[in-house]
């Protein structure tokens, strides 16, 4: 989750979490409070080069977006690189947003047996 505190949704830097397991991203959800437009890029390093910056996105050219729409999804990640292990950082950076205040952001993780 995102949120603006009322306002709308700035850039930069706005979480991290730790991959408490392995496994393949297979989509990503994103819903926001209002119609309106984010792109959201996600970097992913490991725990040991804490914290992960621009040059470990994972997104591709298929980075979670809404445009003038209070959702989107895709199930189809050509671009993206899918593969994460237990430990890893994900942490989420807003690179752009307009009138959305809060938004919520699903990425669906098939866990490795």
């Amino acid at each position: 989750t995102i949120d603006g505190g009322g306002s709308a949704i700035t850039t930069g830097v706005k979480g991290y979490i730790e991959m408490p397991y392995g496994g393949t991203i297979t989509g990503w959800s994103l819903y926001g409070d209002v119609s309106g437009s984010i792109v959201i890029d996600v970097w992913k390093d490991t725990y040991a080069n804490f914290p992960p910056t621009s040059g470990d996105t994972i997104t591709g050219t298929e980075k979670p977006t809404l445009s003038s729409q209070r959702n989107n999804r895709d199930t189809n990640l050509t671009t993206w690189t899918t593969a994460v292990s237990e430990g890893d950082i994900i942490l989420f950076n807003v690179d752009s947003a307009s009138t959305v205040t809060r938004v919520n952001l699903i990425i669906n993780v098939t866990k490795s047996s």
